[in-house]
């Protein structure tokens, strides 16, 4: 027999070829068959061959690792087609309910300046990252210039449940061959087979593209086909036990990962066989049967599934002791080249708390320490501390404190103040003297924040911080949200009635400490507080002036919390002046702020303030679906401890605009203990003001009064005005029995804010275009319904005489008010 090609010679029948005719003019192209059915071989041999000229191919092989690692090197190969979208998607991390709109969005919009392929293969792995809406998005984005391929295995809800024109899906049923095209493939491979051999052959691999190559090699080394039928039995016939012990001891220690480099190999040949070359034989072997990826662009390696799975399942099998030894080996890799969140969780796999510590954990890219999607992160880091030795502690008091610092970040305040209370201890009898200082103020920090929301007591201890570490700290980084995703400095900060202007001096004094500590962190947020404070008094002027003062000093140290915070305050600015034009810009703003940065505190503080102004002007569908709807237990996972009262409040005004006074009156008091414990005379403020307009609207004018007179024992002592005049047509008759027995000098300013407000709310109003279909404006409904007719965002742009970013704007509110984003769907609600 003539042995002039090779097994594992690409091979596609003429079937297949006829339906790929087309596939170099397809929009988005779907292979999604078991593994082993040759899908990366045909997107790399055949698609690749037909791109026309001048065309870019980019391939991004998915892994198996921790969501938000995956997520990361989807958003970084994004990069390389639409340097917006891979950012955008980057700081949206992994889609979740709340976010897989935006995220649809991006991905929908992405664009690209030349005609260019984008292959991601072992899509399954990053599948369940996101919702199939995004996905599906995904596969119908706009860009004339890009083709998507998506290689998989099947999913568990198909990206493509159908074709349609510009789209072309392959399935199993595509890939496998046919008894003829078998003895093809064997006869390409130089292997004449009669009739009764290619039906043996058929027999034994049922046209499984990986396992013909196997068989015939088992052919062409022995003169039949090996025995066995399944694909592990193939694999050990044909791969496994051609292996010397240093072949095989090479993919075992390889087996934790999912792709590999050549200096990746020799590190662990190195470790055990003092620097060996690569085992010849091992990838010789691998790489003619299509098990082992070579891409030379990245010089990295890729195990097939089927190999993976096979030496997975080997090394299960081996002795604990020789497991552990190779995973620590991967850990050390991990560690020594910088990949601190894979070495974690192989170390966190071993129990080794001492090499996790020594990782140094200041400073991780994604500000989390261990990212396991069986684990709440919370367990995990009380895991890690109880398991940590005296002795690691003094070795590693800086990776302590960080731990400490997740806590604080997670709410386990106990937890955090246990940590910190033993490592001040530690830092003053075991730690090494030269060292002292530096923890000393690092953990003073730590203090610093226990204290919230006292600004007296946590400036001090910045001040006495900065002085000891240098004027540096390494355990927050200035990207992170200073509001923890509230928007209102004044809400969270203000603490003890009758001491605002106090309080107010106090931010000045000692912000400027943190924010040098912390490259910037909280810039600008001094002066919001008292910008607020100005506009609650009523002196509308000053805080303008103020707020673009905060805006400038905010946006240059990047300090995206505080800018919410700047736009809601000119929001409301907007409503007391009744200007349809300046609220409007505020809200656009908001959205877009949170679209540059869309952590998610950003984006649920952006909801928060659009809410929140939406309940001034008496516009209760356009607040967010999340906080209209939502308890106090999807409210708190989604938001930290200092938000939560703020989510609070618009929920209460969502409920009083809405008609439904008992479901206020049946959460008020949780709400108010919740403000109570944080020390937020503000949400104080607004809650029995709520409640006041719940008993007002109940007819319950005594239970109403009673609570107003509460909230303006609370407010007056500060001149807190505002809160009254946003409500006054809700609290008309409790608030006209109490400005008898107030101040003059503040029942005027109160009567004469409402005035405005209500003139103002009136003038918006007024201003607003018709409402259509779903309480859609005029303009927000031609948007939608140019999407839905096909059209592309620069051409709806173009259409409308408007800029892209106002497209995205109406678009994300149209897609809430309608609950979809599918184009047929809004075609045919739109009718």
């Amino acid at each position: 027999m003539a042995h002039s090609r090779r097994a594992d010679s690409p091979y596609f029948s003429a079937r297949l070829r006829a339906k790929l005719r087309e596939a170099a003019t397809m929009r988005s192209v779907l292979i999604e068959a078991p593994s082993g059915y040759g899908k990366t071989t045909l997107a790399q041999n055949l698609l690749r061959k037909r791109l026309p000229d001048g065309a870019s191919w980019t391939r991004h092989v998915c892994a198996e690792e921790t969501p938000r690692a995956a997520w990361r090197r989807f958003c970084q190969c994004l990069q390389n087609i639409d340097g917006h979208a891979g950012k955008a998607l980057l700081a949206l991390g992994p889609p979740d309910g709340d976010s897989a709109g935006e995220a649809a969005d991006i991905l929908r919009e992405i664009r690209c300046s030349n005609p260019s392929w984008l292959v991601l293969d072992d899509f399954q792995h990053i599948a369940g990252l996101a919702p199939v809406s995004v996905w599906e998005a995904f596969l119908e984005h706009d860009s004339t210039l890009l083709h998507l391929v998506i290689v998989a295995r099947p999913l568990e809800t198909s990206v493509m449940a159908y074709e349609k024109a510009g789209y072309l899906r392959l399935g199993a049923d595509d890939l496998r061959l046919t008894e003829q095209e078998s003895r093809e493939y064997a006869a390409r491979a130089g292997i004449a087979l009669s009739g009764e051999e290619a039906e043996k052959l058929h027999r034994r691999a049922e046209g499984w593209m990986i396992a013909l190559a196997l068989h015939l090699r088992h052919w062409r080394e022995n003169g039949d086909f090996a025995p066995a039928s399944s694909l592990d039995g193939l694999i050990r016939n044909v791969i496994w036990n051609s292996l010397d012990d240093s072949g095989r001891s090479f993919l075992l220690r390889l087996s934790p990962f999912d792709r590999f480099s050549r200096a990746q190999a020799s590190f662990f040949l190195e470790r055990e066989q003092g620097g060996r070359p690569l085992p010849a034989r091992a990838m010789a072997a691998l790489r003619q049967n299509a098990l082992l990826r070579f891409d030379a662009a990245s010089g990295v390696y890729y195990p097939h599934n089927a190999l993976l799975e096979f030496t997975r399942a080997r090394f299960a099998e081996l002795p604990e002791s020789e497991q552990r030894t190779m995973l620590y080996a991967a850990g050390d890799w991990c560690a020594e080249r910088g990949g601190r969140e894979a070495a974690i969780a192989l170390y966190y796999r071993l129990r080794d708390f001492g090499k996790i510590l020594a990782l140094d954990l200041c400073g991780m890219e994604d500000n989390r320490l261990l990212d396991k999607p069986d684990i709440a992160y919370a367990e995990a880091l009380r895991d890690i501390a109880a398991h940590c030795t005296k002795g690691m502690k003094v070795r590693h008091p800086l990776s302590c404190l960080q731990l400490a610092f997740e806590f604080f970040g997670q709410g386990c305040h106990r937890e955090f103040a246990a940590l910190c209370a033993e490592m001040a201890g530690l830092v003053e009898t075991d730690v090494p003297e030269e060292g002292r200082d530096y923890l000393r103020g690092e953990l003073l920090l730590l203090e610093a924040f226990g204290r919230y929301n006292n600004i007296a007591e946590m400036g001090e201890r910045m001040r006495r911080a900065s002085g000891l570490t240098g004027g540096k700290t390494a355990l927050t980084r200035p990207d992170n949200s200073w509001t923890f995703g509230n928007v209102s400095v004044l809400f969270m900060y203000h603490r003890e009635p009758g001491r605002l202007d106090g309080e107010i001096a106090d931010m000045k004094r000692y912000c400027p400490y943190y924010v040098g500590m912390t490259g910037g962190h909280g810039c600008g947020g001094a002066e919001l507080m008292e910008a607020e404070a100005l506009l609650c008094r009523g002196d509308a002027g000053a805080a303008e002036i103020l707020g673009h003062k905060t805006r400038h000093e905010a946006a240059a140290r990047g300090q995206t919390s505080v800018l919410l915070g700047v736009e809601f305050l000119f929001g409301r600015l907007a409503a007391l002046r009744g200007s349809a034009a300046a609220f409007a810009a505020a809200l656009e703003s908001l959205t877009l702020i949170a679209e540059e940065c869309p952590q998610k505190s950003n984006r649920f503080a952006a909801d928060m303030a659009r809410s929140f102004l939406a309940g001034l002007i008496h516009r209760p569908d356009d607040m967010s679906e999340w906080l209209r709807e939502g308890d106090p237990g999807s409210l708190a996972r989604r938001l930290f401890v200092p938000a939560l009262p703020f989510a609070e409040l618009c929920r209460a005004r969502y409920a009083l605009l809405a008609g439904k006074p008992e479901r206020l009156l049946g959460e008020s008091d949780a709400a108010l203990g919740l403000a109570a414990g944080l020390h937020y005379p503000l949400a104080l403020i607004y809650g029995l003001i709520h409640k006041a307009a719940a008993r007002n609207m109940r007819g319950e004018y005594e239970a109403a009064t009673d609570s107003l007179r509460k909230a303006l024992d609370l407010a007056l002592p500060d001149r807190l005005l505002l809160p009254f005049a946003e409500y006054r047509e809700l609290i008309g008759e409790p608030m006209e029995r109490l400005l008898p027995e107030v101040d003059s000098e503040c029942a005027a300013s109160i009567l004469a804010l409402a005035e405005r407000m209500d003139a103002g709310r009136r003038a918006i109003a007024g201003a607003a275009p018709d409402k259509i279909k779903f309480g859609l404006t005029r303009r927000e409904y031609e948007t939608i319904r140019l999407m839905a007719e096909g059209f592309t965002y620069d051409g709806i742009a173009r259409e409308l005489h408007i800029s892209l970013n106002t497209v995205k704007t109406h678009l994300k509110t149209a897609y809430q008010k309608t609950g979809t984003s599918s184009r047929p769907v809004l075609k045919k609600i739109l009718q």
